[in-house]
């Protein structure tokens, strides 16, 4: 299970806190996401085209939660450009190349947290805000 919120990167570390309960999760705009970092890994790879990333080793770390076991990295922004021009044109060949990637195996509950995602990338646009990700690590 992972999060995505709409903080700025200077914001990392009280957003690492969230997992401690020192923070609400309603102190920033937020969407929680029933993936794997290395399941959004693979979407990302598929938005943007490029391999996979290693999730053992997450781009962009922020911050760390260590008693909890949580880390904070930035959503890629070309990821988050990807969702948030996504159309219902455009969405089919990154769900297929995405399904294929994870090995999923129920398309109609994949298909709705792309939709989900790629919201919550359309409010990181208009507000130009980035999107932090809080995961267990």
């Amino acid at each position: 299970m992972s999060d995505w919120f709409l903080a700025g990167e200077h914001e990392a570390d009280a957003v690492a806190s969230v997992a401690s309960g020192e923070h609400p999760f309603d102190d920033w705009p937020h969407l929680s996401i029933p993936l794997r970092r290395s399941e959004l890994a693979s979407l990302y790879a598929a938005l943007t085209e490029a391999g996979p990333a290693d999730p053992r080793s997450p781009a962009g770390l922020l911050a760390v939660e260590v008693d909890a076991g949580m880390i904070v990295t930035r959503v890629p922004a070309a990821a988050i450009e990807a969702l948030a021009e996504m159309t219902p044109r455009t969405a089919p060949p990154v769900m297929a190349a995405w399904s294929e990637a994870i090995a999923h195996d129920e398309p109609d509950a994949l298909g709705e947290i792309l939709s989900d995602l790629a919201a919550f990338a359309r409010d990181a646009a208009e507000s130009g805000r980035p999107v932090l990700e809080l995961a267990p690590y």
